[in-house]
């Protein structure tokens, strides 16, 4: 730290990392002087590089395992939500209470397609998991319509289309 006095003005304090910044800035923890190119927005505060050490949270640390994982688990479940789609929601029908089911089932689907990954991954979270869970889900989407032979009228599958931007986006919330 380099300070100096200039006559009248009182002493110029000099940012550590920046021998020629002027600053009236100080860290919060250890009170060097520190200039807006290194000061550090933190929960306690502001402050220097050295005392903020700053990391991601552990659940957004990704693996390859991880990837592994949550792809394995997301692969099984499109299968199993795509066959019991195929039987139980009919493609391009339903009215009312069809849309109604189709939003349950879509939350039901990627609250369990999230609750898979976060598991098997011991809570991992992020956009990586966030990608997978969802390509999961159009994933038994259109092997839902593959299986009932209804791929073909893609278009015409109202119901199945909401239930799985409603499973898209409670997987990506959960998984956020």
């Amino acid at each position: 730290m380099t300070t100096e006095t200039s006559p009248g003005a009182g002493t110029v304090v000099y940012c550590a990392r920046h021998p020629s910044t002027e600053t009236e800035l100080r860290c919060g923890r250890c009170e060097t002087p520190i200039c807006p190119r290194c000061l550090v927005y933190t929960p306690g505060g502001t402050r220097c590089p050295d005392c903020a050490q700053l990391r991601r949270p552990v659940m957004y640390e990704l693996h390859a395992l991880d990837f592994v994982k949550a792809g394995g688990v997301s692969i099984a479940l499109a299968g199993v939500l795509g066959f019991l789609g195929a039987i139980l929601l009919r493609p391009g029908g339903g009215g009312f209470f069809g849309l109604m089911i189709g939003v349950l089932a879509g939350v039901g689907a990627g609250s369990l397609v999230a609750e898979a990954i976060t598991r098997v991954t011991h809570g991992k979270r992020g956009l990586p998991m966030q990608l997978i869970a969802a390509t999961a889900i159009v994933g038994a989407w259109l092997l839902r319509l593959t299986l009932a032979g209804a791929l073909p009228f893609l278009l015409m599958d109202l119901v199945g289309a909401i239930a799985m931007v409603v499973a898209v986006a409670a997987s990506w919330q959960r998984l956020s």
